[in-house]
């Protein structure tokens, strides 16, 4: 029944060709995260595209940052990347809402952005509450949220790409 109802779903709203080859990149490469750090696939790819707009966003192109990662400092772009860039974004704390600039995380490739996601949310004590419940892609995301992003409907906006685009099938 849900298959068929995504079906219809997709049937209304299909995905667009950029939709399509981004989800057939990212679901392995999601799927080899989850093997390396049991990290949800389906939070990874959601994440992803969330932080990516489908891999189009600037910081996505030309820094290979799949994930909104900021640099430690200006100049320590941590383990994994390479250097730190600065552009322009959006904080939510303190409220209201308000632009910013900020340092964020370059990498050398797609999958260093992938791996550097799995090793802060596997290791970082800012994620360890969700590390009890990764086999719950809804509770993992609502409890990676409430340190990751600024944003108070992060997680449901993660959520609902999970649900529009079938994302939990990298799970399985």
């Amino acid at each position: 029944m849900i298959h068929i109802g995504l079906a219809a779903l997709l049937a209304v709203s299909p995905l667009a060709d950029y939709q399509s080859a981004y989800l057939a990149a990212a679901g392995p490469i999601a799927r080899e995260i989850h093997a390396a750090y049991d990290i949800p696939a389906s939070v990874t790819v959601a994440q992803s595209v969330l932080e990516s707009n489908w891999g189009r966003s600037k910081l996505s192109t030309a820094e290979l940052n799949y994930f909104g990662f900021k640099c430690v400092t200006p100049t320590s772009p941590g383990p994994i990347a390479v250097r730190c860039a600065r552009y322009p974004t959006t904080e939510c704390i303190p409220s209201p809402c308000h632009p910013v600039d900020a340092f964020f995380r370059s990498y050398a490739s797609v999958f260093d952005s992938f791996r550097d996601y799995g090793r802060l949310l596997a290791t970082s004590s800012n994620y360890a509450a969700a590390l009890p419940v990764r086999n719950d892609p809804d509770a993992f995301i609502r409890a990676v949220a409430r340190k990751y992003a600024t944003d108070p409907e992060y997680a449901n906006k993660v959520i609902r790409l999970m649900d529009l685009y079938d994302l939990r099938r990298f799970d399985a």
